[in-house]
Order: structure tokens, then sequence, then C-alpha cells
């Protein structure tokens, strides 16, 4: 393994080294600044490094500046941890959008903290590499069609005789029902004298509009023009909308990695939980980066769940399901106080009746950090009014004693009052971050 430490001053270097060699005694640690390489390296000049940690100072902005102007590298260079000396919400999220692999602040590196973002960093270009590379062998193999090879008798079960047909798409399997709209695994069918549309194989949510009212309709189109207004990698893509004679329907990505809730019941059911502290923390940074899309595009969500929260194979999560969502001022389609989230997740706020805002998202955030975290949700009962009661009154329980450390991080996103907590998907991830 070969590290290379970017820019740092001699104690941030002697302190990093000191904690990568007690995990890695044969590591190749190297030592460099960037006005020392030249403006522009060959390329295999950061390749030859499995990982780099950059060092970012508030005065010259010298990290940021740096993955700036990598940005544009090819090949990219390899992944790098940000060490910053700077606290403030917006190092970590241009680091992110700059490609950064992970971020902490230089004061509270620790030996598990350090270790841990480099092996994370490592491991996920190996994946991403290793998609890549299985994209490239199907697309050479499967040249005329760029199909993937699923296992469809894996994947949800089979059509049912009254399957809803939809011009342009075969059916493929129903993988889903709630409410008032069926899913499907389907295939997008090439037009006469066009390619073969990408990605071929999609999910289809589809509505019998013959027994919907006009409410519904509205929810349904609405839920389309959110989504495909906002342009965020954790965020679904849309690829079609439309409404034919019996039916509404969108099209959008499918996602063969699953849900957070199977994830989350598969620890539960080997009594435990299958994500580490860390692994849910990331998730909870990358949710924290949709909402941070939606709420500045002036959406919030109101109904964030595990089951809303998708993997795509590269392990990169979106946001789903965004049929109550709405954008901020709308008036709300449905009776005032009416109850249409999920009770186990819902901020006090919605429970009471009254309007959300975008803290009730965060709200529902950390009912699922805690649920990461422990197994079980905060507030759970057969009766929906103990749960109801519970999320208004009740006090938050209090982490296991190898988690007591994110207590008061659990404290702050299920603060009943809205004030007492982030007051921004953006605060939560810098806060993570840092």
């Amino acid at each position: 393994m070969r590290i290379l430490i970017l820019n740092a001053t001699s104690a941030l270097q002697q302190l990093c080294i000191t904690h990568l060699a007690a995990r890695w005694p044969g590591a190749t640690v190297e030592l460099a600044n960037t006005t020392s390489t030249p403006d522009k390296p060959a390329a295999s000049h950061w390749q030859q490094f499995d990982a780099i940690l950059l060092a970012h100072h508030a005065a010259g902005e010298t990290g940021i500046a740096w993955l700036r102007q990598q940005r544009l590298s090819e090949p990219a260079p390899p992944p790098t941890v940000l060490l910053s000396d700077e606290d403030g919400q917006d190092v970590a999220v241009q680091a992110m959008k700059l490609g950064a692999a992970d971020f902490m602040h230089q004061n509270r590196i620790t030996a598990e903290r350090l270790v841990g973002a480099v092996s994370e960093a490592i491991l996920d270009r190996a994946r991403e590499h290793d998609r890549v590379l299985a994209q490239a062998r199907l697309a050479e193999r499967y040249a005329d069609t760029i199909t993937l090879k699923l296992n469809l008798e894996a994947i949800g079960e089979v059509l049912p005789a009254d399957a809803p047909r939809i011009g342009g798409y075969r059916m493929l399997r129903k993988i889903g029902e709630g409410g008032t709209a069926g899913v499907f695994l389907a295939e997008r069918l090439p037009k006469l004298g066009h390619p073969a549309p990408l990605p071929r194989q999609v999910v289809l949510k589809v509505l019998d509009a013959r027994h919907m009212n006009d409410a519904f309709i509205e929810r349904f189109i609405r839920e389309y023009r959110i989504i495909s207004g906002v342009q965020n990698e954790h965020v679904a893509r849309i690829f079609d909308q439309g409404i034919t004679d019996d039916h509404l329907y969108i099209a959008m990505e499918y996602f063969p990695a699953g849900d957070l809730k199977t994830r989350i019941d598969r620890g539960r059911a080997a009594g435990g939980t299958p994500l580490t502290p860390v692994q849910s923390l990331k998730i909870v940074m990358q949710i924290a980066r949709a909402l941070d899309a939606i709420h500045s595009a002036g959406v919030i969500h109101r109904d964030l769940k595990p089951h809303n929260i998708l993997f795509r194979d590269s392990g990169r999560l979106a946001l789903v399901d965004f049929g109550l969502a709405k954008q901020m001022g709308e008036k709300t389609i449905t009776a005032s106080g009416a109850i249409m989230a999920t009770p186990l997740y819902m901020s006090p706020e919605q429970c009471l009746g009254r309007a959300p805002d975008i803290r009730s998202d965060l709200y529902s955030l950390g009912v699922m950090l805690y649920e990461m975290f422990t197994g079980q949700r905060p507030f759970e009962s057969e009766n929906l009014a103990t749960v109801v009661f519970s999320h208004v009154h009740g006090e938050v329980p209090r982490l296991p004693e190898p988690l007591a450390g994110y207590q008061a991080l659990m404290d702050k996103l299920l603060a009943k009052n809205p004030d007492d907590r982030f007051q921004s998907a953006r605060e939560l991830y810098s806060h993570i971050a840092y």
C-alpha cells in the first residue's frame, strides 16, 4: 500500500504516519506539497498511490484549490481524504462536490477515524473500478441491447394476468404495490429507426386513472415534476412520464441493490445490525446531500423512511418516492390535519397535523439513524396513537453504551422543537463531516 500525505504540516504528517503505521506496518507513506510538484504532473504520478491524505489550510484554500484543479484530470487522482484546519459548513460540501472521499478536522483525527476513512475510500474505489469494468464487458457482450443479464425469477413476482400495458415498454415482473400504484420492472423498447434506449431496464410506477380522483392525479403528476426538476446523484433519476387512456405512469431507474429497510431488517433478524456506526453515518451523509438538493429546490419530502432509500450496484444510494412531497408554500391537497406520512418516522409537528418544513425531514432522518444504530426504532408500538404520542411527548431513548458518543447527535436530530434541531441538511452534513 502506498499513501501520499499532501500539504501537511510536520505535526500533522507525524500524527498520520503514526496511525497508518500502526494499522499497516508495511505501508509506504510519502510526503509532498503542491508547490514542489508540477502544476500538471503526468497522470501516472498520482496513480502510483492507493490514497491521498490532503491537508486543507484556510489561508490560501490549498486543499480545495488542489481538488478543483484535479477534478478534470484523466484519469482521476486516487481517493482523497481532506484534512481541514477550518470549521464551517461549506468546506465539506465543496470537497464532496469536487470528489473528496471523506473529510475530518485536523484537531479531531483519531486512529479509528483516519484508518476507517482510508479503508473505505480504497474500497469504494475498488468497487467503482469493478463496476465500470463489468459494465464495459457487458456493453461488449450485449452491444445490440445493453440489457443487464438479470435473474428475473429472483426479482419480485410473476406478472398478474391483468398487468397494465404501457406503450413503449415490455413488462417483466411485478416488484411492488402500495396505496394507489403498482410497481413493475419493465424494459424500454426501441422506437423504429432509433437505437435502443439506455438504460434498458426501468421501474414503472403505474396508476389506474379510471379510479382516481383529481387530487390523486394531481399528486402523481407532481411527483414526476418534483423529481425530474432535481439533478443530484442521490435523487432517483426519472426517464419518462405519461398518461394513457387508462393509466398514469412514471419510468425511473431500477435499483438492483435493494433498499435500506432490507439491510436494517437483515441485522434485526440476526439480533443486531449489519451497519457499523461509520457506515450508518455515511448513509446519513448521502441522504443529507439528497435532502439539501430537494430543499434547495423548495421541496419537502414529508415521508422519509428506509423503504424510500434505494441502492445502486455501486453502493451509492438515492432518495425515491415523492408521492407525499410538496413544494414549500404550496397548499396541501389533503384535508388539514390528515395523517399522510408513515407514523413510525413522522416528526412531532406532523403528528400534530401542523405544517412541516425542511426540519421535519431531518427529524425523520434521525429516526432512521437511530434504527441503523440499534436495529430498533426509537418509538414502536402496534398502537398508532401510542407512537404518535411518543413522537410528540416521549423522551429520546438513550443509545447503548458503545454508541453513547453519538447521543448528542441523536438528541439534536430528534428534538421535539424544530428550532432545536439542525436547521438544514447542509448543517447536518457539515456536523458529521467534521
